[in-house]
């Protein structure tokens, strides 16, 4: 083999690793729903804080909506980083769109993106187990984060129950939900 055929051929290569075009559209079109989608949520747990009756932490409910977006840009691209990619750019466009969190939901975001992305990487991205699993902890991680950085010494059994509310939400309105999505989705994007 000639030295010049070697070096088009490895031009002409695509890694496996890259994203394509069409890739990158759905990562940042999901990324921008879910950012648009979060701001209003975020503001919605805000408001459940002030219902007396509800237990310390319940807004967290709600955190589940907040990944179904890094969710199905995990599930959909199937290439591992597509959900932390997703995660960053949502929580840039939370940042814009002036979330309460402000500047923190970027950690927020990339947190959940990464988490995903990490239990995608390990379970898979078809069993409803494993999109569970995978929504339930990056729905929590955010009480990690603000655990770490704005509620330092929140007494560990609000954390917990914090924790939990968040947990139940992801597998419940990301995992599940975006399952039944997906279950949808899958043959119009061509996978069956």
């Amino acid at each position: 083999m000639d030295q010049d055929e070697g070096v088009a051929d490895k031009r002409n290569a695509r890694p496996h690793r890259m994203f394509t075009p069409r890739e990158l559209s759905l990562i940042i079109i999901l990324s921008a729903l879910g950012g648009a989608v979060s701001v209003p949520i975020g503001y919605a747990g805000n408001l459940l804080k002030t219902i007396p009756l509800l237990p310390f932490g319940t807004p967290q409910i709600l955190s589940g909506l907040h990944v179904i977006w890094i969710l199905l840009a995990g599930t959909l691209v199937k290439k591992t980083g597509s959900s932390t990619i997703a995660g960053i750019l949502k929580g840039l466009i939370e940042v814009t769109l002036f979330s309460y969190h402000g500047i923190l939901v970027l950690l927020i975001s990339t947190a959940q993106g990464v988490t995903m992305d990490l239990v995608l990487a390990a379970l898979g991205r078809k069993n409803v187990f494993s999109l569970c699993l995978a929504s339930g902890l990056s729905s929590s991680s955010n009480v990690i984060v603000l655990k770490l950085t704005f509620l330092r010494h929140l007494p560990l059994p609000l954390f917990f129950s914090m924790y939990a509310f968040s947990f139940v939400s992801g597998v419940l309105f990301a995992g599940y939900l975006a399952k039944r999505a997906l279950d949808v989705a899958g043959p119009l994007m061509g996978g069956g």
